[in-house]
């Protein structure tokens, strides 16, 4: 039975058997039921419905067969919001061309996609995505959908667009990553009774894989006279070893499971090390992507000349051995290509000054306007650049020793990609045993996911096993535990096109985009009379339930022995860490991360103020993804199996309590309950450790609201949620900041006029030193304050030179000997002189310029400007007014004469 939704209007329909959902790596993802009508029936375009955790609706009219005038088939089609990207085109964000080249970074190029899906739809949001580098795509007359496929072939990754619906919030992510779950705790699948697949296992065989690996790399930043190659080679002879995710030297790398690669004596090609080769196939790569390089970063920018596009860039990180005019390849022009910001993929001509880390850009015309143009197209402060037309030093092409450098970065990617492909390919299909699978489904079912990996054998046709995805899934609505599902190692292509060898990317480290937010379900009474009744049958070692009106007592211990243990990082230095237990309303699936338990009183026969690490039993828990659960009446129990012959634990959901030591082998921890569902949403409270309450004290994890967003977890001292003061009133310090300590704060200590009240750039101890102040007189106290609009000052207060130190609104009182220094452009800054006021007789003042690019222009001539000058002072006042103009700094000093009183 479905139920499909419009409005306030429901449709019940009784779907015949060979209804389904399919939905495939990159592929469809539709839902299409068959049935029968006695009668016309009008289901309307926009109706909806939920099948296994997913919303399907009717994007277009359903078709349908009048057999009579009371018999009426019918097939209707139903699709995700995956379809709506076919409806819409992808235009510039800036001027709105829907024909243009975008180079950018796999994030802003998933950015434009997910912007334009915006325009016409609302919800879409960015998820993960994989780090890459900049990569020219053309977009023309696009639609969104090929705009993603486009981008996966690209960077041959994939993509994949998941859905939630949480209190009526539709939500759409798209993620740019490979599509991959399940891979440390794979499904174990093979032929034959009690195995999982029924009869009519099929196997299709791909093509010979390669066992070396032809690199093309480029010339870019390559000075054929010093390097001795026209273009970039790979290190010779060298070895590395990879174990499918991480490099030896990279933290978590698993030296059991890697393998030894190796490049030739000319450093031109790889292949494994640890193994003879047998069929020599060669296979290429392009890596002209990537090249010897110092990506840095925009520090300032300057005008020099508005008219003539004049505009100059500062790059302080260049470090000060990196000079580039010393790297200057001969007949060629050194360039820079900006990474990021507006001027993005864009290349200008520049002139390098290492003093001052200047670059000069030489103008030019692209697309009509000459950039930079004063406005929009123009490098700003954070923009990401790399310069070309030069040779770098050694240690940015190649350094053996610390195994860096563009050579290295290439060697790595081959290596990448022969793995990714060395393998035989395979496909698999077949259909699931649905007895087996319902006997097995809360263990079995959540791992059946696109993505999802499956340990495959057969003891026939493929004995030695395979670690393989799932790239397709079949699932008949009237016969939900018999989906057909196809498994392949082979590469999920986006087109033809995709066969090219490109740069691969697949495995980099993907970016967290967004940190989540620790959750709490809702708990209602009724989740806890529930829970109630479901631990009276939980096996736990206690005596019936009591329903007394009052309580007295001294203590109250909740808890159970059995449950003493708790989550940590480490099983030889164990420190307690928050393991977030989730239920997502939306795809009605319960998600317990991989961690570590370990528990407190098992195996402890001692008591002791203190016990060894190694005195405590622990467990790897695997990650658990349980099926989409649909029956809203159902309740769960969720327990920790844990085996007591070795470290090894996974995750059980049950309908059925189980007892601690019920099943020989294993111990049943009980980790929570999931409640059945009310109003849409199920609550999952968690079980384990104790709480005690005493006379004045309360020790516990976790005090949590009814609603859920409002919680104090003391174990990650933790407090989330809107909280309001109802008297207004936080006494004491209050510091902002972050892992690293606190940098930023308020303060009602004290009642000193110097007092800090608001700091920022100081911990709580050096806070009167911080480089931003405000004090309890109300005294502010700040460095390089950028103000706009109008500014009313009650009084100036210039400082006194003490006539060495000179500064923009000094006041000079007294004989002086002072240097004018050099200024930034775009700034002014004005001296004043008032002498004599204590000695009333006539003295000097010496000024001289910090350096050739100042001057000094006696009663403003500029014309006629000098490197020092003496002002004879007497009863009069005057200035000293600084300026920038065309790499100049100009003084000009102005007398002016006063008689006296």
């Amino acid at each position: 039975m479905i139920t499909l939704h419009n409005g306030s209007e429901t449709i019940e329909l009784l779907t015949d058997d060979n209804s389904y959902s399919y939905e495939a790596v990159m592929g469809e993802d539709t839902l299409t039921l068959y049935f029968s009508h006695p009668g016309y029936l009008n289901v309307p375009v926009g109706s909806w419905c939920e099948f296994y955790g997913k919303r399907y609706s009717l994007k277009k009219d359903s078709n349908f067969k009048k057999n009579g005038e009371r018999n009426y088939s019918y097939t209707l089609v139903l699709e995700t919001s995956k379809a709506d990207t076919e409806l819409w085109k992808i235009r510039n964000t800036v001027d709105n061309r829907i024909k243009f080249p975008y180079t950018a970074k796999p994030k802003e190029h998933l950015k434009l996609i997910v912007d334009n899906l915006n325009r016409r739809s609302s919800g879409w949001v960015i998820g993960e995505c994989i780090e890459g580098t900049e990569k020219l795509i053309n977009y023309n007359h696009t639609v969104c959908l090929d705009a993603l496929s486009q981008l996966a072939e690209t960077y041959e990754i994939e993509y994949q667009i998941t859905e939630t619906v949480i209190e009526g919030v539709h939500t759409k992510t798209v993620h740019l990553k490979k599509v991959e779950y399940n891979k440390d705790n794979p499904l174990t699948l093979s032929y034959g009774k009690g195995h999982g697949f029924k009869t009519g296992v099929g196997r299709e065989s791909g093509d010979i894989p390669p066992e070396i690996i032809l690199v093309e790399t480029t010339d870019r930043n390559i000075d054929y006279s010093k390097y001795g190659a026209k273009e970039l080679l790979m290190p010779k002879s060298q070895t590395i070893r990879y174990d499918g995710t991480r490099f030896e030297g990279e933290e978590g790398f698993n030296a059991s499971a890697s393998r030894t690669y190796k490049t030739d004596e000319y450093g031109t090609s790889v292949m494994r090390a640890d193994r003879e080769l047998t069929t020599s196939k060669e296979d290429s790569l392009d890596c002209t992507e990537i090249y010897p390089s110092r990506v840095g970063e925009v520090s300032k920018v300057t005008t020099i000349n508005t008219e003539k596009h004049f505009y100059d860039f500062y790059d302080t990180g260049i470090p000060n051995n990196l000079n580039f005019e010393d790297c200057l390849i001969e007949g060629e022009k050194m360039t820079v290509i900006f990474q990021s910001g507006m001027l993005s993929g864009k290349e200008f001509e520049v002139k390098y000054t290492h003093v001052g880390r200047k670059f000069e850009i030489v103008p030019q015309e692209i697309d009509g306007i000459t950039m930079p143009d004063g406005g929009v197209w123009m490098p700003e402060v954070g923009d990401k650049y790399a310069v070309f037309g030069i040779q770098l030093p050694e240690a940015y092409i190649s350094d053996n020793a610390t195994r860096t450098g563009a050579s290295w970065d290439v060697f790595r990617e081959a290596v990448k990609y022969l793995y990714e492909h060395e393998d035989k390919k395979f496909t698999f299909t077949g259909t699931l045993d649905g007895i087996w699978a319902k006997k097995r489904w809360l263990t079995v079912g959540g791992k059946i996911v696109l993505g999802g990996f499956v340990s495959f054998t057969d003891n026939q046709f493929h004995p030695e096993g395979s670690l393989i995805r799932i790239v397709g899934i079949k699932r008949y609505v009237n016969n939900p535990y018999s989906p057909e599902i196809e498994l392949s190692n082979t590469p999920v292509g986006t087109s033809v096109t995709s066969e090219l060898n490109k740069i691969e990317t697949n495995e980099v480290q993907v970016e967290e985009n967004h940190k989540q937010a620790l959750q709490f379900t809702k708990r209602y009474y009724r989740d806890a009379k529930e829970t109630m009744e479901m631990l009276a049958d939980s096996l736990l070692s206690f005596s019936g339930a009591i329903n007394p009106i009052t309580v007295a007592t001294m203590q109250m211990l909740v808890g159970d022995e059995g449950l003493q243990y708790r989550f940590v990082n480490s099983k030889t230095n164990p420190v307690v860490v928050n393991h977030d237990i989730n239920y997502n309303s939306s795809t009605k699936v319960l998600n317990a991360p991989a961690g570590i338990i370990q528990h407190m009183t098992l195996g402890i026969t001692s008591l002791s103020n203190t016990h060894a690490a190694s005195d405590y039993k622990y467990w790897d828990m695997a990650e658990y993804n349980s099926p989409s659960l649909t029956n809203p009446e159902k309740k769960f129990y969720l327990y920790a199996k844990c085996s007591k012959d070795n470290q090894s634990g996974m995750f059980l959901l049950s309908e059925t309590a189980i007892a601690l030591e019920q099943i020989d082998g294993y111990y049943h921890l009980l980790v929570g309950i999931l409640n059945s569902e009310n109003n849409g949403e199920r609550s999952f409270a968690t079980l384990y450790g104790f709480t005690e309450i005493l006379p004045g004290r309360v020790t516990t994890e976790k005090i949590v609201s009814s609603d859920g967003k409002t919680y104090f977890d003391l174990v990650a001292n933790e407090i989330a949620g809107r909280i309001r003061f109802l008297d207004g009133l936080i006494s004491g310090l209050v510091g902002i900041g972050n892992n690293d300590g606190i940098n930023a704060g308020m303060s009602g200590e004290g009642n000193s006029g110097s007092d800090v009240r608001i700091w920022a750039g100081a911990n709580e101890a050096n806070r009167w030193g911080a480089p931003f102040r405000v004090l309890h007189s109300g005294k502010l106290i700040g460095t390089d304050v950028d103000l706009s609009g109008i500014i009313h000052l009650n009084a100036e207060y210039l400082k006194i030179s003490n006539g060495i130190d000179i500064d923009s609104g000094s006041l000079i009182t007294r004989s002086a000997h002072l240097v004018l220094p050099e200024i930034e452009g775009d700034y002014s800054r004005v001296i004043r002189w008032v002498v004599p006021m204590f000695t009333r007789v006539i003295i000097q003042i010496r000024l001289e310029t910090a350096n050739s690019s100042v001057l000094i222009a006696p009663n403003g001539d500029a014309l006629n400007p000098v490197s020092s000058f003496t002002i004879d002072v007497g009863m009069d006042s005057g200035e000293i007014v600084g300026f920038k103009r065309d790499g100049y700094t100009y003084w000009s000093v102005f007398k002016h004469m006063h008689e006296e009183l």
